[in-house]
C-alpha cells in the first residue's frame, strides 16, 4: 500500500491540480494530496481537505464557457480522503446563463463508501461597477507588534500540522516538518498580538504564493485561493479557543469561500511586479466568532499584495472535547 506521506513533497500547484478525462463531466486526480503528519503515528492519515475543495472547483471549470471565472464555492466534507487513492469527480451542469453559470461536484475514492465531497460552484463574466466598497487595511500597521519591518521571506515556513505536539517535535528535529504541495505558505508568529486579548480578538496570519509557474488561467489562480483557503482552519480554531491540546476530535463540515474582485487582482505576480510591503505574496487574515454544539467558525479575509479584500471564507468544523465526566449516582 501507498505510504500517506506520498504527497508531502513540494510539487508546483499546477502539477497538484492536474486532471485525468475520463469523460466530458467525469475527472480523476493524478497526484496524490497532502496528508497532515505524514508517516508520523500521531498523524490522522487522512487528506488535506483543501486538496479536494480546490481540485473539485478546477474539475468544474473545465466544463464552463470561456470567460466564466470561479466567484463563489460551497463545500461539504462526507468523508474523510483517502491519501493514497485517487479523487473521482463529476461534474453536474446546473445553468448556463449569460453572466453566471452553476455547476455541482461530486466526489468519491471507493465506489462503495459512496460520496465523499460535494460542492456548488459558481462562475461569473468579467463586470465593472461603480459600487465598489471595502475596510481599508494596512496590515503592517494593525499588526505591527508581530510584523514590525519583517519581509514575507522572513516569516518561517508554516508546521505541516500547526497542533502544539507536532509543533514541539519540530523545536527538537525541524528537519521532519511536512513538505507541503503547491504553496509556500508562511505562518506570522501572534502571540505579542494575541497574549492579552480574549479569544474571540485574536487573529491568525498567514502568507502564501504557489510553487511553480502559474499557466494563464484565472480559474487555476481562483483555485490556488480556495486551497490556501483551508490550510490549518481548524487547527487555528482551537488555538483561538485554548483547546488545542484538548480536542478529541476535529473535522472540517462545511466551507464556504466568496472571491470578490476582478480577477487580475488575484493573479499571482513575479516578485519584481510589485512594491508592496507583501511583495507577491497574499494574506489570510483569520479568527473565530462562535464555538457549541461540538462546533466552532474558522472565518477570514484574505488580502492581496496591494491590500484589496479580494476573498472572504467561512468554515464550520466539529471540534469536540472529552465528555465531562458525569461521576456515579
Amino acid at each position: 500500500m501507498p505510504s500517506p506521506a506520498d504527497g508531502n513533497v513540494y510539487r508546483p500547484f499546477a502539477d497538484l491540480m492536474r486532471l485525468e478525462t475520463i469523460d466530458k463531466t467525469t475527472y480523476r486526480s493524478i497526484a496524490p494530496p497532502f496528508a497532515p503528519g505524514g508517516n508520523h503515528p500521531r498523524a490522522v492519515g487522512r487528506a488535506f481537505g483543501g486538496h479536494v475543495y480546490a481540485q473539485a472547483a478546477w474539475a468544474a471549470s473545465q466544463t464552463v464557457p470561456k470567460g466564466f471565472v470561479i466567484h463563489n464555492v460551497t463545500g461539504w466534507f462526507i468523508l474523510g480522503g483517502i491519501p493514497h487513492l485517487p479523487f473521482i469527480y463529476t461534474v453536474q451542469n446546473v445553468r448556463d446563463g449569460k453572466s453566471y453559470c452553476t455547476r455541482t461536484v461530486t466526489v468519491t475514492q471507493v465506489a462503495t463508501a459512496g460520496i465523499c465531497f460535494t460542492s456548488t460552484c459558481s462562475f461569473k463574466t468579467a463586470e465593472r461597477s461603480t459600487l465598489d466598497v471595502q475596510e481599508h487595511v494596512d496590515l503592517w500597521k494593525r499588526y505591527s507588534t508581530v510584523l514590525d519591518s519583517k519581509r514575507p521571506e522572513e516569516i518561517p515556513v508554516a508546521p505541516g500540522m500547526d497542533v502544539p505536539w507536532f509543533r514541539r517535535m519540530l523545536e527538537k528535529e525541524p528537519e521532519k516538518n511536512d513538505k507541503f504541495p503547491g504553496l509556500v505558505h508562511s505562518k506570522v508568529d501572534m502571540t505579542a498580538f494575541n497574549a492579552h486579548r480574549p479569544p474571540l480578538e485574536r487573529r491568525q496570519l498567514k502568507l502564501y504564493r504557489p510553487i511553480g509557474d502559474m499557466p494563464d488561467n484565472a480559474n487555476l489562480h481562483m483555485c490556488a485561493h480556495l486551497y490556501a483557503s483551508d490550510i490549518h482552519s481548524l487547527y487555528e480554531s482551537s488555538t483561538f479557543l485554548d483547546v488545542s491540546e484538548t480536542f478529541t476530535q476535529m473535522g472540517s463540515l462545511a466551507h464556504t469561500v466568496i472571491l470578490h474582485a476582478p480577477a487580475e487582482e488575484m493573479l499571482f505576480q513575479a516578485e519584481e511586479s510589485t512594491s508592496s510591503k507583501q511583495g507577491n505574496w497574499f494574506c489570510r487574515e483569520a479568527w473565530t466568532t462562535r464555538a457549541s454544539t461540538g462546533r466552532a467558525t474558522y472565518e477570514g479575509k484574505i488580502w492581496s499584495p496591494s491590500g484589496v479584500h479580494v476573498l472572504t471564507l467561512l468554515q464550520d468544523g466539529m471540534i469536540r472535547l472529552k465528555r465531562p465526566d458525569k461521576g456515579k449516582l
